[in-house]
This record gives structure tokens, C-alpha cells and sequence, in this order.
């Protein structure tokens, strides 16, 4: 029989994190044993349960957005103020999308709103009254036009809460607990799983009962009435094996609806949703997996999550613990007939489709692409077919400190669209939120501002909002933005201003005679292809400037730019005054010679050359509107 109680929040009992939302009182646990799946191998961490002595040593706050990216473009960050995020959810209510995050052992959960141009608030951050409770996971869904979060709360020692909580989030920042569910079976829960039914309304939770080690599932179709319906019990449960994640997807059709129930050291089992709702599948009910047992169950693997592909035939599993260069602690299979499933395809660590080395945690798949909270390695997004993998077309790596901990960085990451803009958020275990955009591999500009996605990011801008453009000193950009006109650090090894030459090129060019560098894409001080005349223009007098004016050479004759490759020493390196003449390949390196080259890359140059800068939209700066440039210098 499951047991109810219907509590209310109370703002008594303690500060709230950040100085949002309040304490939400809950119940005590019942007398079922602790058996938190966090607490079963403490050394790993990867759960995040932390010593509030400790807090401050472990909570490194740094991150570096401007690290290994590709695909998608930074955004924003957000620090959830807490040390342990957890699992994100993420839902639409008036036209708004929110991302609620669980809030691990400091918090309940963290609401954030999210604007059409990506940009963050923080609603709410709700904490437990009771000490050493533990919040690992999230799923929101809806009942009517009601809006609800499911939350999977553990205890990390006696007398902490435990069970399934629901909390109403319709008008967040206001919430209010409307359920605490547990059993005199379990009361420790490490994931939920909300299924809709075809209304869109929340109408089942599957839960992982941690003490009996199996998984439950809950009819929450009455919140007033929750009743316990379903349960799947492995018949080596116990010990190592344990249930630790559940996905429940309806591929329609012959297949149905199925449930993929991560079984830990038992590996991966597939169920028949109709067979648990309701229904028990257990050893010597009628009912049963409808794959062997350990059909799925690699050796050495710990399977910790799964999800499968919408028409299910394919099938990704993960262990959370593989760390060593060579294994594989990601796996594709193929479940087109579930009797038989057989191997496809890994992605081992250390590879080429893999270079980094750190644990994996959860998955998400959209149509032929996998992506991945791949822990410190951060948001990792994999093409396939039913062959196996394809590529890594997304990647973005925050936290990227040798110091950083294995288990630091993204717990799951999750797609979202706002308008046209696609959006891709990654809850960071130690940071909060970190929110990319997905650019387009056949648009070079998505927001058409003249700034390049693939620089905007790193150096401060947002990729898909013309409004948004790095930091510039330039004309009208002088001193209208919010953050004192600084690029952020690392921003030289990218053009910031649009004219085609990174910063660390412009500061070689300008020698340090200018502040403006790669902050004005226009000029003579700031635009390093315009080499004569401080006319804002790239004509026929920058590529007369190769030819004149002559000058002096200390003795050794009167030569011209174009013809003479020596300095006042005599030597054959190029003269610091005559470095923005060697434009064919930066970062004009002082024993490059001036030549032919040089003007020919003025003038023809290949796409992604100073000569095309993103000012012109890629396009061949000499002709370009007479090769004007669009901003007054």
C-alpha cells in the first residue's frame, strides 16, 4: 500500500540558496533500511553526495566556455550557487521554457527561465528541511494545464527524507509539495521515469526502489489517489545488482510501448509497459523480460542508463565508471529482433571519435544522433547508422582544468526550441547551467550579425542574436554594452571584430601601437587588410602600397616593400614596419617573405582568408560594395 501525505511549503526553517524560493517540509523516512544507490561505492563520486565540511574545498566554481567546442556556440552560464546539480527536466508553461534542475544535497531543485535569445533567470531554488536528504533526479510533466515536477529524493544517513515528492511549479517562482509517495518496501529513490499518456498528462512513474532493488510503478493519473501498480524484479536482484536508471518510450506500431530498465552488474533489460501497468514481471510470473537475462550485459560493465532509438532497433547503453583509455563505456546494439540483440558498434576512450578521457554519464537520442552528459568531457553528440557510429558533430567541454574532478561537468543535457533557435543545455554537477545554440554546419553566420558563429561565442557574443556581437570600441559600439568593453581570456585565438585576422594576428600586425586590435574592424588601427589611406576601404590603393612608397634601407639601396626581404640588419627577416604586408599567412611570422602571394591573397583570397573576412559575409573583401567596410572607423 502506498503511502500519502499531502504537505504544503513552509518559508520557516532555514535561508534558501541565493536568497530564491523557500524550505519545503517533508516527512521523516519510515522504518525501511537506508539503502541509497549513492551511497553503494562512495570512492567514485559520481553522485555527488559531499560533506558539508568539505563543500568549500571540493566546489570549484571555474569554467572555461571558451574550451573545446564545436558544433554549437556559447551562450550563457549560469552558477546555481550549490555544489551538486543534478539531473535537468526541462518544460513549457505560458510561452515560456524552464529548465528545473534536482539540487543534489544543498537544494531541492533550481527553476530557471529561459529568454528567446537563451539568456537565463533564476526563478526559484527550493531547499529540504531535512538535513541529508539527497535529490538526484527530475522529470516534469503536466496534469490539465497544471505543471509539475517528480523528484527522487535518497537518504545519505538516517533520519533524512526519502521517496517520491511531487511539487506543483505552475507558478514558480510560488511551488507547493503535493505528494511524498513511499511504501513499507522502499523508500529510497535514485531515478524516476515520468510516462505521458496520449492526452500528454503524466500518468505513470516508474521509480527505482533502492532497498528491494527492483523497480516500481506508480498511476498518478489522480494525484489525489497515487497507488502503487507495477513492479519488475530481476531474479539475481540484490547486492550489485540494483536498478539504477529507467526509459519508457512508445515506438507504436507492433513494437509498443517498452520499458529499458538499467539493471547495474545484471546489465540491460527490455519490458513490455503493458505488461507492468499493471503487472508484475518477476521469476515465475506469466510475464516476462523480452530479452534473456544478460543478453545485454557486457563484461566489466555496469550498466547505468540506456535509451533506444524511436523506431526501436538500436540501443545505447553506458557505464558511468570506465575511465581508461581503449574501453568502450558507451555501446550501440541492435535490439531490431529483442530475443536475440547483438553488438554494433562503442565508442572507446582515447579514439578518434572519443579523444578525451572521462567517465560518460546519461544519454539522450534525437532521430540519428546521440548525445551525451559526458561528465568533465561536458555535452559529446554522436552521429550514427545501423551500422554504428558516424562522427562527433557537437561537442563543448567546460570544465577543462586538470585539476577538475572526473565526475564534475555535465550530468545530462538536454534540446530545446525557441522559435527557430535550437538550444542545447547541459546541467553542470559543480557550475549549474551551461546553455549552447546549434549552428548550422551550412550557415557560417546563423544571426547574419558579420561576426563568424564559430568566434562569437568565445569571444563574448551569441551566435544566433544580431543584438549580441563581441566587444567593440569601434563607432556606435564604443561603450554601450554591460561588461567594460573586455574580451574574455583565450578570445585572441579568435576574430572578435569580423575583419578576418584573430586577435593574437592583429597584435603581431599593429606591434601594440593601438588598443583596439581586435576590437575595431575598421581603419588603419584596427582592420589589418587596409594598408593605405585610413580610407575604411579595401581598393586599389592598398595593393598599390605593396609597390610604394620606397624607402631607405641603412646603406643596402632603396627598395620597395614588394621587392626587398630584408630589415636595416641586413638579415632576411621581415621588418616590423613592413609585417602587415605579409598577409598570406599569418600570423606573419618574421622570416616569411613578402611576395606575390601576399597580394594575390589581398585581392583572391579563399574563403575563410583575411581576404573574406565575416564583415563581407565571407565574401571577397576587394569587391565586395567596393570592399567598404560596414562599420565608420
Amino acid at each position: 500500500m502506498v503511502a500519502l501525505f499531502a504537505l504544503s511549503s513552509a518559508d520557516g526553517g532555514g535561508a534558501p540558496a541565493l536568497g530564491h524560493g523557500s524550505t519545503l517540509s517533508l516527512r521523516f523516512a519510515n522504518d525501511v533500511p537506508v539503502a541509497s544507490a549513492v551511497l553503494r561505492d562512495r570512492s567514485a563520486r559520481h553522485h555527488g553526495a559531499i560533506s558539508t565540511s568539505s563543500t568549500q574545498a571540493i566546489c570549484d566554481k571555474d569554467i572555461d566556455p571558451a574550451g573545446s567546442i564545436a558544433g554549437v556556440a556559447f551562450v550563457a552560464a549560469q552558477d546555481n550557487g550549490i555544489c551538486t546539480t543534478g539531473e535537468a527536466a526541462s518544460y513549457e508553461n505560458a510561452g515560456n521554457l524552464y529548465i528545473a534542475q534536482a539540487g543534489g544535497q544543498e537544494a531541492a531543485f533550481t527553476i530557471t527561465r529561459i529568454a528567446p535569445d537563451g539568456s537565463p533567470t533564476l526563478i526559484t531554488q527550493e531547499t529540504w528541511g531535512t538535513p541529508n536528504t539527497y535529490t538526484a533526479d527530475i522529470k516534469a510533466f503536466k496534469q490539465g494545464t497544471q505543471w509539475y515536477i517528480a523528484l527522487a529524493l535518497e537518504r545519505l544517513q538516517a533520519g533524512a527524507a526519502c521517496g517520491v515528492v511531487i511539487v506543483e511549479v505552475t507558478d514558480a517562482p510560488a511551488t507547493a509539495v503535493i505528494d511524498q509517495v513511499s511504501t513499507a518496501e522502499w523508500c529510497d529513490v535514485h531515478n524516476v521515469f515520468v510516462e505521458n499518456g496520449s492526452n500528454g498528462d503524466g500518468k505513470y512513474i516508474y521509480l527505482t526502489a533502492d532497498f528491494p532493488d527492483d523497480m516500481r510503478v506508480l498511476d498518478i493519473t489522480d494525484l489525489s489517489a497515487i497507488s502503487e501498480i507495477g513492479r519488475y524484479t530481476h531474479p539475481e536482484a540484490g547486492g550489485s545488482n540494483f536498478v539504477h536508471d529507467m526509459t519508457v518510450i512508445d515506438h507504436g506500431g507492433a513494437i509498443g510501448r517498452r520499458v529499458y530498465v538499467a539493471y547495474w552488474a545484471a546489465g540491460l533489460m527490455i519490458l513490455d509497459a503493458d505488461h507492468l501497468t499493471p503487472g508484475v514481471i518477476e521469476p515465475g510470473s506469466p510475464n516476462q523480460p523480452l530479452n534473456p537475462d544478460h543478453s545485454i550485459d557486457p563484461v566489466g560493465f555496469l550498466t547505468h542508463d540506456a535509451y533506444p532509438t524511436a523506431d526501436g532497433s538500436a540501443l545505447f547503453i553506458e557505464d558511468e565508471f570506465m575511465n581508461t583509455a581503449g574501453l568502450e563505456p558507451v555501446q550501440m546494439w541492435d535490439i531490431s529482433a529483442s530475443a536475440t540483440p547483438a553488438y554494433v558498434d562503442g565508442i572507446g576512450l582515447g579514439s578518434a571519435l572519443m579523444p578525451l578521457v572521462h567517465p560518460a554519464h546519461n544519454l539522450l537520442v534525437e532521430g540519428n544522433r546521440l548525445h551525451v552528459g559526458w561528465y568533465k568531457a561536458g555535452l559529446q553528440s554522436f552521429d550514427f547508422t545501423a551500422s554504428g557510429f558516424t562522427g562527433r558533430p557537437m561537442y563543448h567541454q567546460v570544465q577543462t582544468e586538470a585539476a577538475d574532478d572526473a565526475y564534475d561537468g555535465a550530468w545530462n543535457v538536454l534540446l530545446a526550441t525557441i522559435g527557430s533557435t535550437q538550444y542545447v543545455f547541459q546541467s553542470d554537477r559543480r557550475y549549474g547551467l551551461i546553455i549552447d545554440t546549434v549552428v548550422s554546419p551550412l550557415d557560417a553566420d546563423d544571426d547574419n550579425d558579420l561576426v563568424f558563429d564559430a568566434d562569437e561565442g568565445p569571444c563574448g557574443g551569441n551566435a544566433v542574436s544580431a543584438a549580441s556581437r563581441p566587444e567593440r570600441l569601434d563607432g556606435p559600439f564604443d561603450n554601450v554594452d554591460d561588461d567594460g568593453e573586455a574580451l574574455p581570456v583565450g578570445s585572441d585565438a579568435f576574430d572578435c571584430d569580423g575583419d578576418g585576422w584573430t586577435g593574437a594576428q592583429e597584435a603581431f600586425i599593429f606591434s601594440g601601437t593601438t588598443t583596439a586590435n581586435d576590437q575595431d574592424a575598421c581603419g588603419n588601427d584596427g582592420w589589418a587588410a587596409e594598408l593605405a589611406g585610413n580610407d575604411n576601404i579595401l581598393n586599389i590603393a592598398d595593393i598599390n602600397s605593396f609597390l610604394t612608397p620606397n624607402r631607405p634601407d641603412d646603406g643596402h639601396g632603396t627598395f620597395n616593400k614588394f621587392g626587398h626581404p630584408l630589415d636595416d640588419n641586413g638579415d632576411t627577416a621581415i621588418d616590423p614596419a613592413m609585417a602587415r604586408w605579409n598577409i598570406q599567412t599569418p600570423p606573419h611570422t618574421a622570416a616569411t617573405l613578402i611576395n606575390i602571394g601576399d597580394l594575390n591573397a589581398l585581392i583572391t583570397g579563399a574563403v575563410g582568408s583575411p581576404a573574406r573576412p565575416p564583415m563581407f559575409g565571407g565574401q571577397q573583401a576587394f569587391f565586395t560594395n567596393g570592399g567598404m567596410c560596414p562599420w565608420p572607423p
